[in-house]
Formats: C-alpha cells, structure tokens, sequence
C-alpha cells in the first residue's frame, strides 16, 4: 500500500476550492488527492431499518425501528489530460507542467485503490471527501470508470469517473452554514492490528484518556475485545 500512496501524492494537484479525497491507510498515513475539477453533482442517501410484523386478523402490519444504516454519497467526477496540465508533485509543493496529453490512468490507477483490499485491516482504507460544507468518510463501495476521449495511438486522455462511498455516520454530514456554530467533525477511523481505543484517542486528541468517547459513541463495552476491521467514530470534542 505505500507504493500505491506514493502515486497518491504524485498527482496531488493545488488547486483552491477543489474537491479532495483523503485516504487514511492501514499505517496511519494520510494522502490527500485534489480532483482535477469538481462534480457537477452529488447524491446522499440516508436510510434507516424497520421490521414489520403481521398482526392476527389485521389490513396492517406492525411497523418497528430497528435503527440506523448507512449514508451513501454518489458522486461523479471528471478527469481530462487532453491539453497542458499543471500538476503538483509530492506534498512538498514541487510543480512540473506537461505539455500536451498525457495519460489519464495516472489518476485513475490511484482512485482504483480505493476498492483494493489492504492485508493489514482486510478492507479498502478509509475514505474522506470534502467539499464545501459537505464532509463524509467511510468506505468506498464502488468505482465505474467510462473513458471517453483517446490519443490517435489508443492513449486515453479523458475519464469520466462514478464513486460510491458508504459511511456508518448518518449526521453531521454538511457541516453548519452558520460560522457561529461548531461543526460537528465525526471522523472515521478502522481499528488496524496493533492499534487500540488508546492508540486512537492519543493521535486524535492528544490523550490517550479519552478513549472512553470514543467506546460510548461506537457503543463499545469492552475496549479489549474489537476486531481488527472495525470502523470506528471518532466524535468531535
């Protein structure tokens, strides 16, 4: 997975007002990527679950909340290298240009990524898109890449790219237009081996001690006994 985040920070581009997908990986790294433009649009879809149970000699079932799912964001994103870019190398801020069209996979090849499976946590990493006042982490569901433009030689150069991303955090998803109220920024983090509530809380908050925060929002009763996998909330405070 390092490798594959190197390419990561290769296409980094510094663009202000852009869209970014950040990646948390199984070794704690995080790896911004800033998309070349932003969507058009974005859909969330939040659902709950409910039972139902016949009632004897009755038109009408019983109608029971079991509780909350997942939010889903659909999203579409373009990328196009048909014509001069400026792209930024690294996270140190070192801009190369490239005259004429070059190939669009070097973007494509790190978003595909996002539904690989790391050996560590057994899972794709973690996921966060902003944008705006819009602000969801989870996993990544789905990639449907559509190429639509190519080089005489077969180059593609244009890509039109569909991503789901699922997230266990129902709310806060938008943060607040009101710049007088606090955001709730609920983060997402998976429970990698070797790690702990209290590995967690100390590279969150600074204190190892307030594992207990993060345990009541995930409705943890023992801390010793999560699975390695396991996605986690990490509430604001």
């Amino acid at each position: 997975m390092a490798s594959i985040m190197a390419k990561v920070r290769n296409v980094t581009r510094k663009l202000t007002g852009n869209a970014v997908l950040t990646i948390y990986t199984a070794q704690g790294e995080v790896n911004s990527l800033a998309c070349q433009f932003n969507p058009d649009e974005y859909q969330l879809t939040a659902r709950v679950k409910y039972s139902t149970q016949q009632r004897a000699q009755q038109d009408s079932p019983i109608i029971q909340y079991i509780g909350g799912d997942i939010t889903t964001l659909n999203l579409s994103l373009l990328f196009d290298t048909s014509d001069t870019s400026e792209v930024t190398l690294g996270l140190v801020g070192t801009t190369v240009k490239h005259n004429g069209a070059t190939d669009v996979s070097q973007y494509i090849d790190v978003l595909l990524q996002l539904v690989m499976i790391s050996g560590e946590i057994h899972h794709p990493p973690m996921v966060e898109f902003t944008w705006g006042s819009l602000n969801i982490s989870g996993l990544t569901q789905k990639i449907d890449v559509k190429y639509t433009m190519f080089e005489k030689g077969g180059m593609p150069v244009r890509a039109r790219v569909n991503l789901m991303i699922i997230s266990p955090n129902a709310t806060s998803v938008h943060e607040s237009a009101n710049p007088l109220e606090s955001p709730d920024r609920t983060k997402c983090r998976v429970l990698s081996q070797g790690s702990s509530l209290w590995s967690i809380a100390q590279a969150e908050y600074g204190d190892a001690g307030l594992w207990r925060e993060i345990a009541r929002a995930n409705g943890i009763m023992n801390p010793m006994d999560v699975p390695v996998g396991t996605v986690l909330k990490v509430p604001a405070l």
